[in-house]
């Protein structure tokens, strides 16, 4: 309760402390380990991460975090934190994609990889995450309904985690599936 009344009375320390967790020191330990490979996956899961604090956190914490684009009543800082997730998260997919495009020499798995990430991060973090945890949370409101007090909004953060979780299986799944298919079939592009 104390750190909700903090971030209440100081803006956007919530957001701050994102940044400096998951902006700044998981991508440097993963840099000084010389980790690449988990980092390409990271920065699109970055999306995820936000999207689920923003969602959860609603309406005290993350406000500002990963606002809806949609919503019209975004801030500033709402704005430039949103944009600067999308960059990192489209720097790790290009990466991604141009590793894979040099590691196989071919171009189609590359754009292939590329475009499973892009939809998997963007549209489906950015719109279906956000309805999943409102829906599991008005179904748990449905049938614990003055029987069990949820504090802190604990099972919209555990059901985001969960279906982000998901939806990265979905993505693994898919790279998988699309680059032995590609490989074994010598389907190329150019």
């Amino acid at each position: 309760m104390r750190f909700i009344n903090l971030c209440l009375s100081i803006p956007n320390l919530d957001t701050i402390i994102f940044y400096l967790i998951f902006v700044i020191l998981i991508p440097a330990y993963l840099f000084s380990t010389s980790d690449y490979e988990s980092l390409k996956y990271y920065l699109p899961a970055l999306i995820m991460i936000a999207v689920t604090l923003t969602e959860a956190g609603k309406p005290d914490l993350f406000v500002n975090l990963y606002p809806n684009p949609c919503d019209t009543n975004t801030t500033f800082a709402g704005y430039l934190s949103t944009n600067i997730i999308n960059g990192l998260a489209i720097v790790g997919i290009l990466a991604h994609a141009l590793v894979i495009t040099m590691a196989t020499s071919s171009i189609t798995l590359g754009l292939v990889s590329g475009l499973i990430t892009f939809a998997i991060a963007f549209p489906m973090a950015q719109q279906i995450l956000p309805f999943f945890i409102q829906e599991v949370d008005v179904l748990t409101n449905i049938l614990f309904a003055g029987r069990v007090n949820f504090p802190g909004n604990w099972h919209k953060y555990f059901t985001g985690l969960i279906f982000a979780i998901f939806l990265l299986g979905v993505q693994y799944v898919m790279l998988v599936g699309f680059t032995k298919y590609i490989l074994s079939s010598g389907i190329e592009l150019i």
